[in-house]
């Protein structure tokens, strides 16, 4: 294997996704020597997420946002806090994501991911407010957990989720 630098390690996404330990290790001894640098805790992240260790990708987002908040980065760590259920925690990171950077979190999977949290909180008068932000050609597979399908299906799905969520917290 060809030495790579520093800018190359970081961008390496075949290296996570073919040898994810080497990697995080490769990732961590650049840590080691920029401990002030965000991009290194963001690509750590990344390796964390593709191990399905939330707990420790959780760690190194909220360390790369300490170094220099971004709204992608503030996007990064609500899917963190949703994939664990922290949903309260999410909405907050979207919320900054989109006043950081409005236009570019509109476009992108920002607002759906925003309404399946106000979904689960069951609060869907919130969770439809984001979806009416969707594109009316908007259709997703279902990213990260989020409800799949149009628009339409989407709004269905979080009437759906926000219901069971309020039936939950009324003890049925």
């Amino acid at each position: 294997m060809t030495e790579l630098t520093d800018e190359e390690i970081l961008r390496d996404l075949d290296l996570m996704r073919g040898d994810t330990n080497m990697y995080i290790q490769r990732v961590s001894d650049f840590i080691r020597q920029n401990p002030d640098s965000p991009d290194g805790y963001f690509r750590r992240y990344q390796a964390w997420e593709h191990l399905g260790r939330p707990d420790l990708a959780l760690e190194d987002i909220t360390r790369s946002l300490e170094l220099e908040e971004h709204w992608v980065v503030f996007q990064a760590r609500g899917c963190v806090y949703r994939q664990l259920g922290d949903y309260q925690s999410a909405l907050r990171d979207y919320n900054r994501a989109a006043q950081l950077d409005r236009e570019d979190w509109l476009h992108s999977p920002g607002p759906l991911f925003r309404a399946d949290c106000h979904a689960h909180l069951g609060d869907e008068a919130a969770a439809l407010a984001d979806c009416a932000l969707l594109r009316n050609d908007h259709w997703t597979p279902g990213l990260s957990g989020a409800p799949a399908g149009s628009k339409p299906e989407v709004i269905e799905a979080v009437r759906y989720i926000a219901a069971v969520a309020r039936q939950r917290q009324q003890g049925g």
